[in-house]
Formats: C-alpha cells, sequence, structure tokens
C-alpha cells in the first residue's frame, strides 16, 4: 500500500494526503474492496477496485492493482484538465495583450 502511494505521489507531486484501506477478509471469502483518497490542491480524488456491478476482487493483489489504476487515471485527467484550463488562460492573455499592443500602436 505504501508503493501504491508513492507512485501515485511520483505521478503528481503535489498530493497532499493519500489514504488506501482494504476491506475483505480472507478467512471468510468475502471479495476484496480496496479504496484509495486522495487529497491534491483544488480537489479531492475517491477511487476503489469495484467492478462496474459493485463486486469485489477476489485477490487482494488484483484490487490494488484496479485501485491504483482508477486513482492514476483520475490524476491523468485532472492534470490534463488544469493544463488546458492554463493553455486557456495564457491564450486569453495574450489576446488581451495583443489588443491592448494594436490600440497604442493605433493611436500613435
Amino acid at each position: 500500500m505504501r508503493e501504491i502511494g508513492e507512485r501515485l505521489r511520483r505521478r503528481h507531486e503535489s498530493i497532499t494526503q493519500c489514504r488506501v484501506t482494504v476491506e475483505g477478509n480472507r478467512g471468510d471469502g468475502a471479495p476484496y474492496v480496496v479504496k484509495i483518497h486522495l487529497s491534491v490542491p483544488g480537489a479531492q480524488i475517491h477511487a476503489d477496485s469495484t467492478y462496474q456491478n459493485g463486486a469485489g476482487h477476489a485477490d487482494v493483489y488484483l484490487a490494488l492493482r484496479a485501485a491504483y489504476a482508477s486513482a492514476r487515471g483520475q490524476l491523468q485527467d485532472l492534470q490534463r484538465d488544469c493544463k488546458s484550463s492554463l493553455l486557456a488562460d495564457a491564450r486569453s492573455a495574450m489576446r488581451v495583450a495583443q489588443g491592448t499592443e494594436q490600440r497604442q500602436q493605433s493611436k500613435e
């Protein structure tokens, strides 16, 4: 579980909190469910290992991998959204700067 947290931190260095929980009991044959809760500035990520039908995994390692893959995907989506937002802000700032420059040139 610590390795999963470290691998996620390497993908997104601004993670402020990472909590991994494992539910299930090998003794009674209950399926395993792994939940990962991440905090990053401006967002919370909640990932788990359940299948679409809500069932858990029979193997705890498969459950860990599935939860990690879900959290990693959400982090990638968050990074992509942030980059596209920053790019849009930069383009908007460039348009404003160009408009100001054109107005100054027309006054001269």
